[in-house]
């Protein structure tokens, strides 16, 4: 029995391992018939020329010399920085009946793809494409290299592929099937992609614009972030070909992914920080050296950006100039995607969300531009490639949570802002209250010096000019008129008295006191309802209805006036209306009365209008009750 299950397991063991073999085993030919959706790591061969020649003749004594090997099953070709031209070898027959058109094509940022074919015993050239070349100017118009293949029934082909890939990771797919299978699936490719470029650079048209009318940087950073998507997934997905301008055709081949995938990840990381927001407890140097650090990293990435722009031609990896920004990036990249995975962490923990953040900070890790370029070249394989790709998603994923994030927090602003100016506004009203305060202050102060003082003198004067000089009438109207004026001026001063009046109050005891000094006839008409007046504004406008009064009794000459308070729920008005010989509003008044009456108005955001005639003038003055800068 021991010996039984000896046998058992050594059966087991050579089966699994005959198994194995089988599976490892690889292909020498690919037989097509019609469209084909088999992996090609099965039946093509590679080998790298190190010579740096490129030329078909070693590529054929390599092949002579079975120095082409296979790659692993089930995988994509992946030879890292490789300075050097990789050749492919693929042997094909045509089971089909019919005679077939294929394509073999090859999805790469390879800077160009040369494909020969065995005929009349040697090699001949029979493609060949370059990355520089625009879509309308190409044999065929596809966005990747392909070579066309004509096969008859029963026809069988050596074909040779030569990669020059200098500037990015030898990073390949290959397929081998009929134009119309590879077409049907570009039409869907086309569909997808197509419809996340088209929106994603609309949305960034859109948010650039918007950054122009509400000056708001963040939404500058946002459309710039956008962008940069867009060329990425136009190089990523070797859709640049398809550009028609010339002059942005030439400009996306000037522009390297990775440095542009670093530059993105800065604008990545004031847009997060500006959605959750940075709150009063937050430490400002935590912030300053994060930012500082990513500030490095864009300005490293600029930098990169411009070398490479300018010196596309003479920068690869044979170059140590090229291999030294392309590794530096990568560790910026590195750097920058840790720092802003512990912003996010550290924003959510301040607001309470820790949790929350360590979720959104993994996601956000995981997917982003960098980690797309680098899973797109090989570098980091560390998610399925997906069409159209998880990261696609993830970014509209952003736009919506972005937008509802930027319109709460440009609300936030706005109302923050508001508040700002409403405070400051308010303020400005207090000042002047303050100021109105004290000049009322100072009006009593002088009024009751002047009464006291010069008030008693002029009644003595008055009296004894009366009594010793009766018929001396010019030396009588002379003090008359001096102490008539004496009362204008203390009736001037101390209005400010009528702190807790109606201003119909105040201008019918006005009324009343002019009229015992002159021969005017004033009538005050009201109307609307004078409890809308604020209090702050009793003063002002007593003031301006004095002021008007005293001007049309010293100046006018009229013998009706008529003063009229308006009150609604939007203004109040003062009109006042006299019979007299009116005045030039065209010629300078002397005097401080006018000024006044403009200054006051003014302050309160009022408006003034006179119009005069021969026949009388007239004044409106006009304030409004819903003004901004009450107290």
């Amino acid at each position: 029995m021991r010996y039984l299950y000896l046998i058992l397991s050594i059966s087991v063991c050579f089966f699994n391992g005959l198994s194995a073999q089988q599976e490892t085993r690889y292909k020498d030919t690919l037989f097509v018939d019609g469209p084909n959706s088999f992996d090609l790591s099965e039946y093509i061969t590679f080998w790298v020329d190190s010579s740096g020649t490129g030329s078909i003749e070693l590529a054929e004594n390599a092949l002579k010399n079975k120095k082409f090997k296979h790659w692993k099953k089930g995988s994509v070709l992946n030879l890292g920085l490789n300075p050097y031209d990789t050749w492919l070898h693929l042997k094909v027959v045509n089971t089909s009946k019919d005679y077939h058109q294929y394509w073999w094509a090859l999805y790469s940022q390879a800077d160009s793809v040369s494909v020969y074919a065995f005929k009349n015993d040697h090699w001949q050239l029979h493609t060949e494409v370059t990355n520089q070349t625009l879509l309308k100017n190409r044999p065929i118009k596809t966005r990747f290299p392909v070579a066309e293949i004509h096969l008859n029934h029963g026809e069988y082909q050596q074909l040779l592929m030569k990669i020059t890939n200098i500037r990015h990771t030898q990073h390949a797919i290959t397929d081998f099937t009929t134009p119309q299978h590879n077409l049907l699936w570009e039409i869907n490719f086309y569909g997808k992609i197509g419809f996340f470029i088209g929106c994603f650079f609309l949305i960034a048209l859109l948010s650039i614009l918007f950054s122009g009318v509400i000056k708001e940087w963040t939404f500058l950073y946002y459309g710039l972030y956008l962008l940069c998507i867009v060329i990425l997934i136009l190089s990523e997905e070797l859709m640049v070909p398809i550009v028609n301008s010339p002059i942005l055709f030439y400009s996306i081949n000037h522009v390297h992914s990775l440095f542009l995938s670093l530059i993105a990840l800065f604008l990545h990381y004031k847009i997060i920080v500006y959605g959750i927001g940075r709150t009063r407890s937050i430490s400002l140097l935590f912030f300053k050296k994060s930012s500082l650090l990513n500030q490095i990293f864009l300005w490293i990435a600029i930098l990169y950006t411009i070398i490479y722009f300018v010196g596309k031609d003479a920068l690869h990896f044979g170059v140590d100039v090229f291999k030294f920004m392309w590794y530096s990036t990568i560790v910026c990249i590195v750097l920058s995607m840790i720092n802003n995975f512990c912003v996010i962490i550290y924003l959510m923990y301040m607001k309470g969300y820790f949790l929350y953040g360590i979720v959104l900070a993994f996601l956000l890790l995981y997917f982003n531009p960098a980690g797309y370029f680098l899973n797109y070249s090989g570098i980091f394989n560390y998610y399925t490639i997906t069409y159209p790709n998880y990261f696609y998603w993830i970014v509209s994923l952003e736009i919506l949570f972005f937008t509802l994030i930027l319109a709460i927090q440009y609300r936030r602003t706005v109302y923050n802002n508001l508040n700002l100016i409403k405070e400051k506004k308010e303020q400005e009203a207090s000042a002047i209250l303050r100021d109105i305060e004290i000049q009322d202050l100072e009006r009593r102060k002088i009024a009751q010096d002047l009464h006291d003082d010069l008030g008693t003198t002029i009644s003595a004067i008055k009296l004894i000019i009366t009594n010793q000089y009766a018929s001396d009438t010019g030396l009588k109207n002379m003090i008359t008129k001096a102490n008539n004026d004496i009362r204008q001026f203390f009736a001037k001063l101390t209005v400010s008295d009528f702190n807790n009046e109606k201003i119909s109050n105040i201008i019918e005891q006005t009324i009343s006191n002019l009229q015992r000094l002159n021969q005017i006839d004033f009538k005050l008409i009201v109307s609307g309802k004078e409890a809308l007046i604020p209090d702050y504004l009793i003063k002002p406008l007593s003031r301006i209805a004095v002021e008007l009064l005293l001007n049309t009794m010293k100046h006018s000459h009229a013998t009706e006036a008529t003063i009229q308070l308006i009150t609604d729920t939007e203004q109040v008005q003062l009109i006042v209306e006299d019979n007299g010989k009116g005045f030039d509003l065209q010629k300078p008044q002397k005097g401080m009365g006018i000024a006044n009456i403009y200054s006051r108005t003014e302050r309160w955001g009022g408006q003034v209008h006179f119009s005069s005639s021969q026949t009388g003038t007239t004044v409106i003055v006009i304030i409004p009750l819903k003004i901004q800068n009450t107290p």
